[in-house]
Formats: structure tokens, sequence, C-alpha cells
């Protein structure tokens, strides 16, 4: 049963992530969704309900906190909420700009970007 109540928005796009508590910790892996509220990940970096994280999608930086992470495989699911975008100039980061005000229109960053 499915217990989400955002509607999701299917994506699949190479992510960066960072732990800002120790920048040591960091894995490339995929986007696989936006909702009303944040995004899933899917990394090869085990992530813990709290973790400030910095996410890296081309050449645009969003920052936001782990609310829940599972391990699928040989990778950890983490749902991020969001809490800051920097929307770098690239078509990448235009098309992720669109989605995200769409979606998370208070999200701050966004409603200000060209």
């Amino acid at each position: 049963m499915d217990r989400r109540f955002d509607h999701r928005y299917f994506t699949d796009a190479e992510i960066n992530v960072t732990t800002l508590s120790d920048p040591g910790r960091y894995g490339s892996g995929r986007m696989t969704d936006l909702s009303d509220n944040g995004m899933s990940v899917l990394v090869p970096l085990e992530l813990a309900p709290g973790d400030i994280v910095q996410l890296q999608i081309g050449d645009s930086t969003l920052f936001g906190f782990v609310v829940h992470s599972a391990r699928e495989g040989e990778s950890f699911r983490a749902g991020i909420e969001l809490q800051r975008v920097l929307i770098g100039g690239s078509d990448l980061s235009k098309v992720l700009c669109g989605a995200l005000r769409q979606v998370m229109p208070q999200l701050p960053g966004i409603a200000a970007t060209a």
C-alpha cells in the first residue's frame, strides 16, 4: 500500500549527493521522482534521516535534508525535503527549474529564477 500523499512526477536524472556534516561522504546516483515536498534519490551512499545534503544536478545545486532512507539492492533510496535551490544556466538546469516551479513553486530560489 502506498502511503504517499503527494503526486509523484517520475524523473531519471544523474545526481551527486554530498552530506554537509561530512563532505567526504558523497556518491553519484539518480533522481527518481519529484513531489510537492521534495525528491527521491537512489544512491550507493547510506543516508540517515536528518542528514543535511547538497545535491548537484548538472550546474544546479540544491540543499535539503533526508526524511527517510532504505536499502534497495546495492543502493539506498532516500526521500529528501528540499530547502533551497541555486539554478545554473545550462539547458538541463532550465528543464529542472521548470519542473521544480511546477511542483514546488514555494521553494526558495525557484520563483526568482528566469
